[in-house]
């Protein structure tokens, strides 16, 4: 068992088997993809392991260059020095609802008090300390040398981790607030980044799941190196967010940012139908059809000229521009043709040729071209 776990280390991008299971489900999602099977797979693997999950979703998503697999075993190790401390601390001290000011019923008392067995543990100025925009492997750093560092999305996360380790994360809910989230218990809502139990008004109660797309969504730590993040895997993670999130208008705004910038990436290559699908995605019809009128010139400058009529289709003027062109250089190729004819006797071999340049003349608009080719066709 332990050999084919260090094969799989060695022959593959992962270091666990479960982070090849969370890869394959964010590469599962496609746009046609129901948004409540997405939700209830991925609340599956959030029970299963939201640790793992989070810190694969970062590799893939935001790209930072920390996170090789030599540095995300080390992390993976890291947690489970800070579950066996956890594990220690439970055992030792036990939970209080001492500040908690809200009516809960009965059968919730054991779970309440685990939750605060778990903000007691990562009280601030302990082992944890809050700190705005970080990765999530700050969290995981060794908890017998460093403080935990991570914001509100990152603290939140790991409390729902250890949350789970015990209950079902389907008693949890996302609670967001101006630029901030906390979890939210049965109408108890749990301030992570001070370890307290809070009460805030009439804001949003969301589903466990909201989790990962406002982590998604998130800026990210600009103290962490970043590799370039190609535009088609940040449409990827917008899409992801908008399967998940509950807040489609909210999304929807990243989601079109994702799309306006995949199209532009795709201009930069010349690739024009992309580029032209893409701003149509995001909702930019003018861009869109400029990126059409630009693909009919670009083609038309390579004389492509029947790919330039096909992107030029809708554009009458520009339309009529490409086809005087391709009749001037066919009309060209006809001249060259009969360049060395001297007598009338040589012409009647060219009638064909003579009549086709009539028509290009014609296509052309050239009256003087077409005076002088009726003339010689009338001698023929």
């Amino acid at each position: 068992m332990q050999m084919l776990k260090w094969l799989f280390i060695l022959f593959t991008p992962y270091v666990r088997p479960f982070e090849w299971r969370v890869d394959r489900f964010f590469r599962s999602v496609k746009s046609g993809t129901a948004s409540t099977v997405v939700q209830e797979r991925l609340q599956k693997l959030m029970q299963r392991n939201l640790l793992v999950l989070t810190l694969w979703m970062e590799k893939k998503y935001k790209g930072y260059s920390y996170l090789t697999k030599w540095q995300r075993n080390r992390l993976y190790g890291n947690a489970e020095k800070l579950l066996a401390k956890f594990e220690q601390f439970v055992k030792s001290r036990g939970g209080t609802l001492g500040d908690l000011r809200v009516n809960f019923h009965p059968e919730d008392r054991e779970r309440l008090l685990y939750i605060s067995q778990i903000m007691m543990f990562l009280a601030p100025g302990g082992i944890y300390k809050y700190i705005r925009t970080t990765s999530f492997g700050k969290l995981l750093r060794d908890p017998d040398e460093q403080k935990l560092e991570g914001d509100c999305n990152q603290i939140v996360t790991l409390y729902a981790y250890l949350y789970s380790l015990r209950y079902p994360l389907e008693d949890l809910k996302v609670k967001l607030l101006p630029e901030h989230v906390c979890l939210h218990f049965k109408g108890v809502d749990i301030e992570a980044t001070t370890g307290k139990f809070a009460h805030y008004d009439q804001h949003q109660i969301l589903p466990i799941t909201e989790l990962v797309s406002t982590n998604l969504l998130d800026l990210s730590d600009f103290r962490e190196g970043a590799q370039h993040i190609e535009e088609r895997v940040m449409v990827k993670s917008a899409q992801l967010a908008y399967k998940i999130s509950s807040l489609k208008s909210l999304v929807a705004t990243n989601l079109r940012i994702a799309y306006k910038n995949l199209a532009i990436a795709a201009l930069r290559v010349k690739d024009f139908d992309a580029a032209i699908f893409y701003f149509r995605e995001a909702g930019e019809g003018e861009l869109s059809k400029k990126s059409k009128y630009n693909a009919a010139i670009w083609h038309l400058k390579k004389e492509h000229f029947a790919k330039a009529k096909r992107y030029a289709i809708n554009d009458k003027e520009l339309l009529k521009k490409i086809e005087k062109l391709e009749a001037a250089k066919a009309y060209n190729k006809l001249v060259a043709k009969v360049s060395g004819v001297k007598e009338l006797s040589q012409a009647r071999k060219f009638r064909k040729t003579y009549k086709m340049m009539l028509k290009l003349a014609e296509k052309m608009g050239d009256r003087e071209a077409v005076d002088n080719i009726r003339k010689t066709l009338s001698k023929l």
